[in-house]
């Protein structure tokens, strides 16, 4: 080999390693501040995905004389579709009982959910035959507002939004490269969030019917972490760990009733995947005979019998 060509291939080497170095460099020195900004901005470019959920959660129910735990495992599946505004998610939960709660040992339920045509489209199976599944729809009057509180990636931005981040160690995610941020936010502020999803406000109502509490005050630890990929600056991976303490003073339970106190400990974790790909979300056929239903019919049919 020619001594000129030898001598330009070691200048391209040289030129492709500084070229990497300096790459290197620069995102070392991207501050957390700016990864921030650019995940936010770079969400507003996401038309479709997919994503899973695992959730686990923990209660356990102790009073003077005894305790009882619950465990309560959940898994779902779901897609996005931002250009057209339709949402869809299917999820399975599993409660395994205590001995002496005198129930079956394990108890299943299922969730079919649809945003879609202006409205929620719900099927929920409690696996009680006195109360068998069906279509239920709950027409969305401010349907883009109703949509963006059920989206998920959307939510995880709005937490992100208002949160302060530190910048971890770098972590793939199934084979991708990640930033990873640690996410601490006022618990407040995570509960005007929360508060502000579909169906949330209708249901604390119907909870505090009979007793008042104030959820946000019962949060007790909180942690979030984020995975986002080095490349898009898109969510890979979410996981949120969240621990709740109540009792029945908390609750405003007449004297006259046990006392007792609630810890909650649950973990959710959720996988992105399939950013801007073809999505089809439609509504099954089953779906579409719906019956019009309040939100949460069985909360209202519960407080009216418990009255």
């Amino acid at each position: 080999m020619k001594r000129k060509t030898i001598a330009g291939l070691i200048a391209v080497v040289a030129l492709v390693a500084v070229a990497m170095f300096a790459g290197c460099i620069e995102e070392e020195q991207m501050s957390t501040a700016e990864i921030k900004a650019m995940v936010l901005a770079t969400a507003e470019n996401i038309d479709t995905y997919k994503f899973d959920l695992d959730m686990t959660q923990k209660t356990l129910i102790s009073n003077e004389t005894s305790d009882m735990e619950i465990t309560t495992i959940s898994t779902g599946k779901g897609a996005a579709d931002n250009i057209n505004e339709k949402l869809m998610m299917e999820m399975t939960m599993t409660m395994k009982m205590p001995e002496k709660a005198e129930m079956p040992d394990t108890m299943e339920m299922k969730m079919d959910m649809y945003f879609i045509n202006n409205a929620m489209y719900m099927k929920m199976d409690l696996g009680i035959p006195e109360i068998p599944a069906q279509w239920t729809k709950t027409e969305m009057p401010g349907y883009e507002e109703s949509f963006e509180s059920q989206n998920q990636v959307e939510l995880q931005m709005e937490l992100l939004n208002v949160s302060e981040v530190e910048l971890l160690e770098d972590e793939a995610v199934n084979g991708v490269d990640c930033y990873v941020l640690n996410i601490t936010i006022d618990t407040e502020k995570y509960w005007d969030i929360m508060m502000k999803q579909e169906g949330m406000s209708e249901l604390m109502q119907n909870l505090q019917q009979n007793v008042s509490f104030d959820i946000g005050e019962m949060i007790k630890e909180m942690s979030l972490k984020y995975w986002i990929a080095k490349d898009t600056k898109f969510p890979m991976k979410t996981e949120m760990q969240i621990k709740m303490v109540m009792s029945s003073e908390d609750l405003n339970i007449p004297e006259t009733e046990e006392e007792f106190t609630m810890t909650m400990d649950q973990r959710t974790d959720m996988v992105f995947y399939d950013y801007n790909k073809p999505v089809t979300i439609e509504l099954p056929k089953e779906a579409e005979s719906a019956v019009g239903f309040p939100m949460f019919p069985l909360m209202n049919q519960t407080a009216t019998t418990a009255a």
